[in-house]
């Protein structure tokens, strides 16, 4: 409800603001005018560098204000280096920075907005960035960005912020999923080849299961799983649903009968933090998480970590992994279009990409970052092999992205097949059927 709640403010107040923008502040077209007015008022007014004895341009100062989700105070220091370091080498740019937490953001947005004002540069997910792009909310960078910001990065992770032929965010971090594995675990329970694909591990879940006690793995949420299993959620033209085939039946089909013999749990399928709980206590063998969790269960379980071992994560028949990508984007209020893209391009370039993974354990979204050495150069410590085991992954994974607004009430609505068949034991066609249903309501 609360979801909901915040789209029809979304609508409400977007179009408002795009409107404004249409008379106001129409983008960086219009702004480009305003500076060449600027320039040649000045001109006209001969400003005079003194020193030089020539004439030179007044330049207004232009402050950039700078949302990012949840980033204080473990890399205050950072961002501050690097906010200094930007306004020294563009002068009369100022950069305001304001953290706030995950769970705030959207909605801070639209109050801002509803307010009559907006951030210049913001941090979003890929959700909730093409949910605002949607609303016309954000700057479409393949309009107004230039080709050079445009190409550095990932070309699947740059995709995966487009609608249409607009592309909304540049991409920022990426947390490529690896497989933790237990060794303790595998070695009581007999298994000596750790399972690469979901199949393969439905045939060890029971093994597992008998001899330790503990579950093998726990399969992803639905949603993400018809993304590795190649099943399409939506048509080609995404006007409705697609998914409810006899191959997703099948699928469910199969997981329910697995989760009524007890070797795979029915519940907290892609809840990572429910996950973790078993894993760093011993009743769950394999997780697939980033690699930025290695010091999270170093630090709450050092027993079980000192068992881990690493792979590469489980995959459906797509051989396809999860990347989930937070992004940069420009909303289309702000006042300032091509100074927030500069700005915005500079954040995220190879070396502040770079320099960002080395302070904590995420991947670049940019080609050369991504290809730099310090990624494969470690392969003695559990966090080197993390690093060099998601450059691995770089060209197989990618951020499950449909390329529609309100992606994430659809993906709600697709789980609520999962809900309904393997956690309320309830018929699977039934189940489908109903999702279908809603998920085509939010298309309409």
């Amino acid at each position: 409800m609360k979801r909901k709640l915040v789209n029809v403010l979304l609508t409400a107040v977007f179009a408002a603001s795009v409107m404004l923008t249409g008379c106001g502040n129409s983008s960086t077209a219009a702004d480009t005018q305003g500076e060449g007015d600027t320039q040649v008022a000045a001109d006209e007014q001969g400003v005079t560098d003194e020193s030089a004895g020539t004439e030179v341009a007044a330049v207004d100062p232009v402050e950039i204000e700078f949302w990012t989700i949840s980033l204080q105070p473990t890399f205050t220091d950072f961002f501050n280096g690097l906010i200094a370091q930007y306004q020294e080498e563009n002068p009369g740019v100022t950069v305001k920075w304001v953290d706030l937490p995950y769970e705030s953001i959207q909605e801070k947005l639209v109050t801002s907005a509803a307010g009559g004002s907006s951030p210049d540069v913001v941090n979003l997910n890929t959700q909730m960035a093409l949910t605002l792009a949607g609303k016309g909310a954000l700057v479409d960078l393949n309009a107004e960005a230039t080709e050079e910001q445009r190409s550095i990065y990932i070309p699947s992770l740059y995709e995966s912020t487009q609608l249409g032929e607009s592309a909304y965010a540049f991409p920022w971090y990426a947390s490529p999923n690896i497989m933790f594995y237990n060794t303790e675990l595998f070695e009581q329970a007999g298994i000596t080849e750790i399972p690469t694909t979901y199949e393969e591990a439905n045939q060890l879940a029971k093994q597992m299961k008998d001899a330790t006690g503990a579950y093998l793995y726990n399969p992803p949420e639905l949603f993400n799983m018809l993304f590795e299993e190649g099943i399409p959620i939506l048509n080609e033209d995404n006007t409705a649903a697609a998914f409810n085939t006899q191959q997703t039946a099948d699928l469910l089909a199969a997981f329910q009968e697995y989760t009524k013999e007890g070797v795979l749990a029915n519940n907290n399928w892609g809840k990572w933090d429910e996950e973790l709980k078993l894993f760093e206590t011993g009743k769950l063998a394999i997780i697939s998480s980033s690699g930025s969790s290695l010091s999270r269960i170093k630090d709450e379980a050092p027993d079980v970590y000192e068992k881990i071992a690493i792979a590469s994560p489980l995959t459906g028949s797509e051989k396809l992994s999860r990347n989930a990508l937070m992004n940069i984007v420009v909303p289309q209020a702000s006042k300032n279009h091509e100074e927030a893209i500069k700005f915005a391009a500079w954040i995220t370039n190879d070396a502040n990409q770079l320099a960002f993974c080395k302070e904590v354990a995420i991947f670049p979204s940019t080609t050369a970052a991504a290809a730099d050495s310090y990624f494969t150069s470690d392969t003695e410590t559990l966090e080197g092999q993390a690093r060099a085991m998601s450059a691995q992954l770089s060209d197989t994974s990618k951020d499950y992205s449909l390329g529609v607004e309100g992606q994430g009430d659809i993906q709600a609505d697709v789980n609520k097949a999962y809900e309904a068949a393997i956690i309320g034991g309830n018929d699977i066609q039934g189940a489908l059927d109903n999702a279908e249903q809603l998920v085509n309501s939010e298309l309409k």
